[in-house]
C-alpha cells in the first residue's frame, strides 16, 4: 500500500465529508447531527465503532487481525458560537461555524478510516480512530480519556493534527512540528469579591470591591514580571470586570473578574495557581472582604512525544518534500486539549498549512472570515496514514 496514492484516489471525498460538516457545525460535549453524519460514513464503510451516552464522541477499531502495537489517530469534531461571514455554497445553515478547521480534521480522520478498513488485512496490529466532541469547550478529550477510549486494546501512541495558517511555509500542504511543547496549558479563572456595598459619597461605610479588584488584578502581574523566569513564557490575562448597575454615585456589593492563564509546563503552572490563590487571598482579606474563586476549563499542556515525533518526520518525507517540513522553536500559547490525551499515551501533534485567502487577507482561526484550502486535506490523511503504518511495522 502507498498511502499517498491512496489518500489521492479519495481525495474528492474527503473535500465533499468536509464541505457536508462544514453545512452543520455544532457546540459543546453533544453533536447529534455531526455525529450521525460521521457514523453514517463508518457503516457505508463496514467500520464498527462505539458511542457514549453523556457526549458525542465516536471510538472505531480496525485491525487487530494480526498481532501488534496500536496506535490512535484523534480528530476534534466541534465547531464554535461564530456567525460565518464568508459566501460559499456550503456555507454554515446554522448561526455556528467551523471557524476552527474541526470539520477539516473529522474528513482527514474519515479518509484514514476509509484508506485503513480496505487494507486492514495488511495491518500488522490495530488503528483506534478517536472522534472527539467539546474541544472548543468544555473539553471533551478529558471526559473520553475518563471513559477508557485510551485502553481495551491499550494505546501505545497517539497521533492528532491541526489545520490553518502555518508560522513558517506559505505553501498550502506543507506541515510544521515541535520535539515538545505545541501548545500552553489553559487554565481559566473566576473570582468573586464580597464587599459591602453603600453610598459613594460614604466609602469609610463600605468595603469597595471594585478597588480590591483593581488592586488584585495588579498584583497578578506581579507574578509574571517579578516571580517568573523570563525564560519560562507564562500569560495572566484579566479579560472581564463586572460590578455594579452601571451608577455613578452606589458602591457595589460585589465585584467580578475573569481571565485566563497560560503556562508551558507543569511546575510553571502549578507555581502560578498557586500565587494567584494566595494573592486572591491575602489582598480581599487584608481589605476586609471575602472572596469566591474558581479555576475551570482547564487544559494541560500539550508536549509532544521527541522520540515518537522524530519517527513521524520521517514518514512525513514519503509523503511531502522535506522542504516542506518545518521544525517550530516556539509553542503557541493557545489551548488544545488533546494534551488530555497526551498526558496518558505518547504523542505527536503537527500542523497542515491550508491557509486560503478570503478578498486577500488570509484571516486566522476563530475568525468570522475563516477559510480553509481542503484541496490539500488529503495529505493530511497520508500522514496520518503513513505514520501508522511506519509505527506498525517496526
Amino acid at each position: 500500500m502507498e498511502p499517498l496514492n491512496e489518500a489521492l484516489k479519495i481525495k474528492e471525498k474527503i473535500i465533499k465529508w468536509r464541505r457536508d460538516l462544514h453545512k452543520i457545525p455544532e457546540t459543546g460535549l453533544v453533536l447529534p447531527k455531526t455525529s450521525a453524519y460521521v457514523k453514517e460514513r463508518l457503516d457505508e464503510m463496514d467500520i464498527s465503532y462505539k458511542t457514549y451516552p453523556n457526549h458525542s464522541g465516536i471510538v472505531a477499531l480496525i485491525g487487530g487481525k494480526n498481532q501488534g502495537k496500536t496506535i490512535a489517530l484523534r480528530a476534534d469534531m466541534d465547531g464554535l458560537k461564530i456567525k460565518e461571514e464568508v459566501d460559499i455554497p456550503f456555507k454554515s445553515k446554522n448561526d455556528n461555524m467551523h471557524a476552527c478547521g474541526h470539520d477539516a480534521h473529522t474528513a482527514i480522520l474519515l479518509g484514514a478510516a476509509k484508506i485503513f478498513k480496505e487494507n486492514e488485512e495488511s495491518l500488522n496490529g490495530s488503528v483506534k480512530l478517536i472522534f472527539q466532541p467539546g474541544e472548543e469547550g468544555p473539553g471533551g478529550a478529558e471526559p473520553m480519556v475518563q471513559d477508557g477510549v485510551l485502553e481495551d486494546p491499550q494505546v501505545d501512541r497517539i497521533l492528532a493534527l491541526h489545520v490553518g495558517d502555518s508560522p513558517k511555509h506559505k505553501n498550502a500542504g506543507s506541515i510544521a512540528v515541535s520535539y515538545s511543547n505545541m501548545h500552553a496549558a489553559d487554565d481559566q479563572l473566576y473570582v468573586k469579591i464580597k464587599g459591602k456595598g453603600g453610598h459613594g459619597s460614604e466609602p469609610d461605610n463600605c468595603i469597595d470591591p471594585v478597588v480590591i479588584a483593581a488592586q488584585i488584578i495588579i498584583a497578578l502581574q506581579h507574578i509574571i514580571s517579578r516571580e517568573i523566569s523570563p525564560l519560562s513564557p507564562a500569560v495572566i490575562t484579566i479579560a472581564t470586570i463586572n460590578a455594579g448597575k452601571g451608577t455613578t454615585n452606589v458602591i457595589s456589593d460585589y465585584a467580578e473578574i475573569w481571565g485566563t492563564i497560560r503556562t508551558l509546563d507543569y511546575e510553571t503552572r502549578d507555581f502560578v495557581l498557586k500565587r494567584i490563590g494566595e494573592i486572591v487571598s491575602y489582598v480581599t482579606k487584608g481589605f476586609r472582604a471575602d472572596y469566591e474563586m474558581k479555576f475551570f476549563g482547564s487544559y494541560p499542556p500539550l508536549i509532544n512525544s521527541k522520540e515518537l515525533t522524530e519517527k513521524f518526520i520521517e514518514s512525513a518525507k514519503k509523503v511531502i518534500p522535506e522542504e516542506n517540513i518545518s521544525i517550530l522553536e516556539k509553542p503557541e500559547m493557545g489551548g488544545e486539549d488533546a494534551a488530555f490525551f497526551f498526558e496518558k499515551v505518547p504523542g505527536t501533534y503537527f500542523l497542515l498549512n491550508t491557509a486560503k485567502e478570503e478578498n486577500g487577507v488570509i484571516y486566522p482561526a476563530h475568525n468570522s472570515k475563516f477559510q480553509v484550502d481542503d484541496s490539500v486535506l488529503y495529505i493530511g490523511t497520508a500522514l496520518f496514514v503513513q505514520s501508522v503504518i511506519d509505527l506498525l511495522n517496526e
